[in-house]
């Protein structure tokens, strides 16, 4: 037996080229649409992104109930710095107040005391000694939060300057403890932080 050579089918071969011209033609119609599938895809992922991280940062008075009710509480563990959490000067009903912090710093360290007008912001005016020795002598209370260095442990005091109507009211925070405790003073008078350290 001869083994006979095959031609070559040259109509099969033809007809696959022209197909694949076919689909080199058409895959040029969009030639930037793979481009576009890729930044979609990234766009995609950088806005979940976003939506993930944004959701950390979100957290509010809100998980802890409405503001009257979180003001009412006197003490906030999810409070941000400089939040004004009522729009007139009803201050919940609360009255004056002294607090024990806790768990503030390390002994003989330091920490930070933030103050701020959670109510509606009026500059209203308090005094803040650190020990009986004045820090701040005139603070004018705002919604943009002022940051006191404070020693572990120590004495907080802060006293009402001037009122321009409906009360003293003002929020401390403790970043250290994440703690936020509301409160309100009359000129003349006095609240007390006492401020201790970690056990």
């Amino acid at each position: 037996m001869k083994k006979v050579k095959q031609q070559p089918n040259h109509s099969e071969y033809n007809q696959s080229l022209s197909e694949y011209d076919q689909e080199q033609t058409e895959a040029e119609v969009v030639p930037h649409q793979p481009l576009i599938r890729k930044s979609i895809g990234w766009t995609t992922l950088i806005i979940i992104a976003m939506a993930i991280l944004g959701s950390f940062f979100t957290t509010s008075y809100s998980d802890e109930g409405t503001a009257e009710e979180v003001v009412a509480n006197r003490i906030s563990k999810s409070t941000t710095a400089g939040e004004s959490l009522l729009k007139n000067e009803t201050n919940s009903n609360i009255k004056a107040q002294d607090f024990k912090v806790t768990n503030v710093g390390s002994d003989g360290g330091e920490a930070r005391m933030l103050i701020w007008d959670f109510n509606k912001v009026d500059l209203d005016e308090v005094a803040i000694l650190v020990d009986g020795v004045p820090v701040k002598e005139k603070l004018i209370l705002s919604d943009n939060a002022a940051a006191i260095s404070i020693p572990v442990p120590s004495k907080i005091t802060i006293s009402g300057v001037k009122d321009l109507g409906g009360g003293i009211s003002y929020a401390v925070k403790f970043p250290n403890n994440e703690t936020t405790y509301f409160n309100v003073v009359t000129v003349g008078q006095s609240n007390t932080y006492t401020v201790l350290p970690r056990p």
